[in-house]
């Protein structure tokens, strides 16, 4: 699963964007009060990380080496969350 993918599962579940920011990409254009899919540069591959961020304090960070792993836990954090 890759970015485009996740989204769209996110809104076939009915989660708002304002709800999800995935990489500034999609979503909404924050990442304040949210859970949140960031990818960043690594020493030798890219990283994608989730976290909350909230009250500008970052927290509960996972971090993944490889985007369908990091979209399948998104995905169910989202879900599950949504319940």
């Amino acid at each position: 699963m890759n970015l485009a993918e996740l989204y769209n599962e996110l809104k076939a579940l009915e989660i708002d964007d304002s709800q999800i920011y995935l990489h500034g990409l999609y979503g909404s254009k924050d990442d304040n009060d949210k859970l949140a899919l960031l990818i960043k540069k690594g020493k030798h591959r890219p990283v994608w990380e989730i976290y909350y961020k909230e009250r500008g304090q970052i927290g509960s960070v996972r971090k993944f080496f490889d985007e369908d792993s990091a979209c399948q836990y998104y995905l169910k954090e989202q879900s599950s969350n949504k319940r």
